[in-house]
């Protein structure tokens, strides 16, 4: 049995996508019989709350001191020399985890795995600059230099690794997702307007990177042009406010201008279930992703996709679950004219398809079998440096 710590900053709201897509991911790794998961995390303002979504899996939280984004814990690091653990396996970057996880290698001798979800791309790098410079100098170089293995998300993020480390290893091993099961039920903000209206939904993170700003300006754009798609048309925000402090005036401007345009807020559990299966189309213009989650909950749900090739999955665009859009506004609307012309057969071959790609590609066994290939390699091959 192959005894796993997956070691992440968060696993609430809080963490995004990647706690989502980490809490998948051990969902899928525990049905796999060699293999034994324990979640080792940060206690933030929404862990109690949120840990409900955990059940089945082994969670073990732990204070933090000072700022959010770096969660500096000295109880995680004494959980994880106390264990027993093979390996541990850390999900994202930039933070004290990855610090625990370096000194846990260097003490015990043992190898561990890093998921960057995304956090090795240039974008992301880019931002907050002196911070990551600090943490890079501290430990982050050395963190990247001495795992045993990479596992990246899309053959794309071997290239963001390999910018930043040499000679590394890595596989790639999608997210898990399951079909979802269908609902009746509407969500909170569904209103008997919107009945036989075509639904465009935006769901995650409110964040400049994720193009809302641009999606905002395509879409008043297409408004102002077209009276007939701005009647049959809605426009449905759902997430949480990351900056972007001006989002919710540029929301009531286009509800004002058009009245087809809401913010719903951030949806959990049985409302983000509803909320996506009212969806007509998906869409996210975004202009960083790893493996963004919300694209894979939209094919499980047999929701057709708008994306940009930024989001990584192009596998959508091949098998025909996904048209491909650009992140600038002129090429957001072109992409909302496509979808807009779109009949009922187009959109059940693209539901048809994204069920298929979930079915085929980010199952429970394929998931699971990868992630014990790879933890068999590190354990044989792999040395903490």
């Amino acid at each position: 049995m192959i005894r796993a710590a997956f070691v992440v900053g968060s696993i609430s709201r809080k963490g995004g996508g990647v706690a989502e897509a980490v809490k998948l991911l051990a969902k899928a790794v525990r049905e796999h019989p060699n293999i034994s998961v324990e979640v080792i995390t940060l206690k933030d303002e929404h862990f109690d709350k949120d840990i409900a979504d955990w059940s089945g899996i082994e969670v073990r939280s732990f204070r933090y001191f000072g700022p959010s984004n770096y969660g500096f814990s000295p109880g995680l690091l004494m959980h994880l020399l106390r264990g027993h653990f093979d390996l541990s396996h850390v999900h994202g970057l930039w933070m004290f985890h990855c610090f625990v996880v370096l000194l846990w290698s260097r003490i015990r001798g043992r190898p561990y795995v890093v998921t960057p979800h995304g956090t090795m791309e240039r974008w992301i790098v880019s931002r907050s600059p002196i911070k990551k410079w600090l943490v890079t100098k501290m430990y982050q170089a050395r963190f990247l230099k001495s795992a045993s293995a990479f596992h990246i998300l899309t053959k794309k993020e071997k290239g963001d690794v390999d910018s930043m480390v040499r000679n590394s290893k890595s596989m790639v091993i999608p997210n898990f997702l399951p079909l979802a099961t269908p609902t009746t039920d509407k969500p909170q903000w569904w209103v008997d307007g919107f009945q036989n209206k075509r639904i465009y939904l935006f769901f995650g993170r409110i964040h400049e990177k994720k193009g809302w700003r641009e999606l905002c300006e395509a879409w008043d754009q297409q408004c102002s042009a077209d009276a007939g798609f701005a009647a049959r048309s809605q426009l449905v925000f759902c997430g949480w406010l990351d900056g972007s402090e001006d989002f919710r005036m540029r929301i009531e401007a286009l509800a004002r201008a058009h009245e087809n345009a809401c913010y719903a807020g951030p949806q959990f559990g049985v409302d983000k279930t509803a909320s996506m299966q009212a969806a007509t189309v998906f869409i996210l213009p975004s202009k960083s992703e790893g493996l963004p989650m919300g694209v894979l909950e939209a094919w499980a749900a047999g929701i057709p996709v708008l994306m940009t090739a930024a989001c990584n999955l192009s596998i959508g665009f091949e098998a025909g679950a996904a048209l491909e859009i650009g992140e600038s506004c002129e090429a957001i609307s072109a992409g909302l004219r496509a979808a807009d012309q779109w009949s009922q057969h187009d959109l059940d071959r693209m539901s048809n398809a994204g069920r298929q790609l979930i079915m085929e590609r980010f199952s429970t066994e394929s998931v699971s079998m990868k992630v014990h290939d790879l933890y068999e390699y590190v354990l044989k091959d792999g040395r903490p440096g």
